[in-house]
């Protein structure tokens, strides 16, 4: 299993995560994500295989941007 770190919409790290249920494995994504955080990533996937398991609340969007007329 696997939990990507976003920024911008885009892959910018990856960590691997332990086998379980996916309740599991989004604590243990939230977890890992909460750890990096000094990265400035706008959020994470988790992914089992190719099986999609959960896209975090925080936005893709960059810093700064949201609300911005443009």
């Amino acid at each position: 299993m696997r939990c990507y770190f976003m920024r911008s919409g885009r892959i910018e790290g990856v960590t691997f995560l332990k086998s379980g249920p996916d309740d599991a494995l989004i604590e243990e994504a939230t977890s890992a994500f909460k750890q990096h955080a000094g990265q400035h990533f706008d959020g994470f996937e988790v992914w089992d295989g190719t099986r999609f398991v959960y896209r975090s609340d925080v936005t893709s969007t960059p810093s700064g941007t949201e609300g911005a007329n443009g």
